[in-house]
């Protein structure tokens, strides 16, 4: 009933938005993913003078999208989506074909490096350039990425970032903003395709949050999605800090809100962590997956990214510190690294926009 739904939103949204449509094929929306909600509420807020169409990832429904009036374009747009399902490429195709106006914004590219190890992964790439070619322009996530598609021929691909670079804030936060000795962490299960292992990561995050919590700071915990709190309150009850543990699924600015005070951030998810670099907390970034690394690159970050195979509490818990005792000085960082990319985001969104209401 709720695919159903879903599908009878899509058609309606197509017969009634205002135009220009443009047809959003990308994420994992409509499942409580913070991420992929954020990225939805990103890409909407980049396109303002668009209506943006949350397509279902259904390829029957192409016949459907043939004869529905006034979709011109389409843009694939945030999560790991290249090289990465089958489902995927068949859609982006397919798509493509159908709508003559189609690009890429913030996308990123699946790592074979990591995925090739993956029961049932194949590597696609070469399939995929192909399909790419027919866009009309192409930016990517980050540099990983945009290294990946120039391995195979893919020309004219730019980094913009990720999407949710545009919730960033204005101006760099005052040093009055923030709580000191404070740090948000979050922590979540990803079925086993991690570097590493889960056991080993849970192990060191009850340390980390143990170290905290005996040092006087204070613990907050954040769960950006449904499955992941389970394992996140198993945690902090381990390490005793179980007593702030929030749970935001849909709420970006809600999410901004209670982050921005905190004076370090840890995290696993790669949106629990890029939202809290909006809000210039620093962060460091725990790679369970490739995609993690070649955000924080993006945003100049590398040496913050650390892979969950080589997880160490003590190491964590000394970056965190240093930043603790300097953090105007690092999230004055964070800002001078964001404040381009999401210049150029906006940027290139403001001329394809320009291109899309000058469509016939």
């Amino acid at each position: 009933m709720v695919s159903i739904k879903r599908y009878s939103d899509f058609i309606w949204q197509a017969l009634t938005a205002k135009s220009p449509r443009l047809a959003y094929i990308g994420g994992f929306f409509g499942k409580n993913n913070l991420g992929d909600e954020a990225l939805y509420d990103a890409v909407k807020s980049l396109f303002y003078n668009c209506s943006l169409l949350k397509f279902p990832r259904k390829q029957w429904l192409t016949s459907i999208a043939k004869v529905l009036p006034n979709i011109h374009c389409a843009v694939l747009a945030g999560g790991t989506v290249i090289n990465r399902l089958e489902s995927w490429r068949h859609l982006a195709d397919k798509y493509f074909d159908i709508f003559p106006f189609s690009f890429v914004f913030g996308t990123g590219v699946a790592h074979p490096s990591f995925w090739s190890s993956q029961p049932g992964w194949t590597d696609t790439l070469k399939e995929w350039k192909p399909i790419l070619e027919r866009c009309s322009y192409i930016g990517v996530r980050g540099p990983m990425s945009a290294q990946l598609l120039a391995d195979v021929g893919v020309k004219n691909v730019e980094i913009v970032g990720d999407p949710v670079l545009t919730f960033a804030m204005e101006q760099s936060p005052e040093n009055s903003s923030y709580i000191p000795d404070s740090i948000g962490l979050n922590i979540g299960q990803a079925n086993g395709r991690l570097w590493g292992s889960q056991e080993h990561v849970q192990a060191e995050y009850v340390k980390l949050a143990a170290f905290a919590k005996k040092t006087g700071w204070g613990v907050k915990w954040f769960v950006v999605y449904p499955p992941d709190l389970s394992i996140t309150e198993n945690v902090a009850r381990l390490s005793g800090t179980d007593h702030q543990i929030y749970e935001i699924y849909c709420d970006t600015s809600r999410y901004l809100e209670l982050v921005r005070s905190l004076s370090t951030f840890v995290g696993m998810k790669l949106h629990a962590v890029a939202l809290a670099t909006c809000a210039y907390v620093p962060s460091v970034m725990l790679e369970y997956r490739p995609k993690c690394r070649d955000y924080m690159q993006s945003i100049g970050q590398d040496s913050a990214t650390i892979r969950t195979d080589k997880l160490k509490a003590e190491e964590i818990w000394e970056i965190v510190s240093t930043w603790n005792s300097r953090r105007q000085i690092a999230s004055g960082a964070l800002y001078h690294k964001i404040k381009p990319l999401r210049e150029i985001q906006r940027s290139r969104a403001k001329e394809l926009m320009e291109t899309i209401i000058a469509l016939p």
